[in-house]
């Protein structure tokens, strides 16, 4: 499981990285990709309770 996600979160990387960002950019963008994730998930679970 783990090497499928550090697949995924290099493979995202390089995509942002040919579209021309730096690190600090793509950094905030992993940053916000992942609060979205957990929001999204925590209002799924509220929803099915």
């Amino acid at each position: 499981m783990l090497a499928t996600i550090r697949r995924v979160h290099d493979n995202t990387i390089d995509r942002y990285r040919r579209l021309g960002m730096n690190n600090s950019t793509i950094g905030w963008i992993l940053f916000t990709e992942g609060l979205f994730v957990l929001f999204v998930g925590k209002a799924i679970v509220e929803f099915v309770r």
